[in-house]
């Protein structure tokens, strides 16, 4: 009885083993499966398209999201086309903000505020990510992201804006963060960020440090110390380290700066920078003087080499095209040749921003001197179209290039690089205000359609470029009369500032 009972399990066995076949993920696409074989085997065989379409409809990571376009409406900086679900296992920033809104209008106020707190933006519609670079070469990284509302999520249904840092001071990226996030939420307002901060972030934060230094410096203390500043920042651009490089010239920026170091400090950097000395700018170092000027000549030599030439020395430059052209090396050095490519190219950057705050400081000292001192005055007031014109001319000796073709060229690629065309801008106001040689010379090199193009791009992305463009072409429209008028308009005398007082 036990062989028969045997026998019949075997057969069942066997009759049952060819229904696992079937249970197999079909590859071909379904409208090829014969009907006949798909009704039978219903419950067996899994039709992949179809199942991933299906599924993809609530869990494929993947929104569709495809704005509606009117004929009234003006092209958007950002069009998010899709935006993915947040990943599983994927932590969010800290600087991250959850929006109950549609995507367009949370994409339409970003953009916005990134052009009025003049942020280089470049936008993924695909991804619904942007890449951001700011003026103080912080670059982060922006992304949108959909929340499900499921069980699984920590949101509702909503927009997950994320911003990263990606490179740069952290601080300055947590002063920009606030307000981008802000603005993601809907409270930014653009009007009283400019009451507050004048359109630019970084003045804000120095101003208890520059009432710390006025209560405490003397004239012949701050002189001092400027030249042995301005010697260390020296000794830091002749090295051959990209990092003291980079440190040089920062120190540089805040030498020149009178916000950040005071009017005295900043008119001996910006003599250094525009003359490659510092005789006759203080009491300290003034007329009778000697001391071994050359490492300021060395200062101005490399700024000079450093915008024109892009390269410190005799090294090797980075001519115009071999920054459109991708680098390709046999060797597998392409890594490294694209770093020193970055590394340059933010020299270049800070060089620009020192020479458009020496300009400035010797073009308006007095605008910045909120409390002039009794104590001895500089020249540079009376005599900055003497030192631009001197600037320009040995200048063109020492780089064999024209530096107003130079910022003409730079500020014709705003499109590419809004922050390098907003300081060229301000070079070439400065230099055309301060010299009727340098704006008739900008005028034949057709500066006026450039600053146009440019113009249109800084109302578009960039509100700094958008002002110094304004300038430029103020300048450049100024006619004779009103410049003669300008300069012979006597100042207004103690007695009359006092006559609105006495009314």
């Amino acid at each position: 009885m036990s062989k028969p009972s045997a026998k019949k399990e075997e057969d069942k066995i066997q009759a049952d083993q060819p229904t696992w076949r079937f249970a197999q993920i079909q590859t071909q696409p379904a409208a090829s499966i014969n009907p006949l074989a798909r009704s039978s085997a219903s419950n067996e065989v899994i039709d992949k398209a179809v199942f991933f379409a299906k599924a993809g409809e609530d869990k494929s990571g993947v929104a569709a999201l495809l704005p509606p376009e009117e004929d009234g409406d003006e092209p958007r900086l950002w069009s998010p086309k899709t935006i993915r679900t947040v990943p599983a296992f994927y932590p969010l920033e800290k600087s991250s903000r959850f929006i109950e809104d549609d995507h367009l209008s949370v994409a339409s106020r970003l953009s916005e505020c990134l052009r009025v707190l003049s942020v280089q933006a470049t936008y993924n519609d695909e991804n619904a990510t942007a890449s951001l670079v700011t003026g103080e070469n912080v670059e982060m990284h922006l992304s949108l992201w959909r929340t499900s509302g499921d069980a699984s999520s920590k949101y509702p249904v909503g927009i997950v804006v994320e911003l990263q840092r990606r490179k740069g001071d952290s601080i300055v990226f947590h002063r920009y963060s606030r307000y981008i996030l802000d603005a993601a939420m809907g409270d930014f307002d653009d009007e009283v960020f400019h009451e507050k901060t004048g359109g630019d972030i970084a003045p804000v934060y120095t101003k208890k440090a520059e009432r710390m230094l006025k209560m405490q410096r003397t004239a012949a203390s701050e002189e001092e110390s400027a030249i042995i500043a301005i010697e260390i920042a020296h000794g830091l651009l002749m090295k051959d380290r990209m990092d003291a490089r980079q440190l040089g010239l920062e120190s540089l920026c805040l030498l020149t700066d009178p916000q950040k170091t005071g009017s005295a400090t900043a008119l001996i950097a910006s003599h250094v920078v525009l003359l490659g000395t510092a005789q006759g700018t203080t009491a300290a170092v003034g007329e009778g003087a000697i001391f071994d000027e050359s490492p300021f000549q060395e200062i101005r030599e490399t700024i000079l080499s450093l915008i024109q030439l892009r390269r410190i020395g005799d090294e090797a430059g980075l001519s115009d095209d071999d920054e459109e052209k991708e680098i390709i090396d046999d060797d597998g050095f392409e890594g490294q040749i694209s770093q020193e490519k970055e590394h340059m190219n933010l020299l270049h950057n800070l060089a620009l921003a020192v020479l458009a705050n020496a300009l400035e400081v010797v073009e308006d000292l007095d605008a910045h001197d909120t409390e002039p001192e009794e104590t001895f005055k500089p020249r540079s007031r009376i005599d900055s179209a003497e030192i631009t014109n001197t600037f320009m001319n040995e200048g063109k000796d020492i780089t064999r290039k024209e530096l107003l073709s130079t910022l003409i060229t730079e500020l014709g690629k705003a499109a590419n690089n809004p922050h390098n065309a907003c300081l060229s801008a301000k070079c070439l106001r400065s230099l055309m205000g301060a010299s009727d040689d340098a704006r008739r010379r900008a005028k034949e090199l057709g500066a006026k359609n450039v600053v146009s193009t440019a113009l249109d791009v800084g109302v578009r992305t960039h509100a700094k470029l958008e002002t110094e463009c304004k300038k430029v072409v103020k300048v450049l429209t100024l006619t004779r009369t009103e410049e003669e008028e300008q300069q012979t308009e006597p100042p207004a005398t103690e007695e009359q500032k006092e006559e609105p007082k006495q009314d």
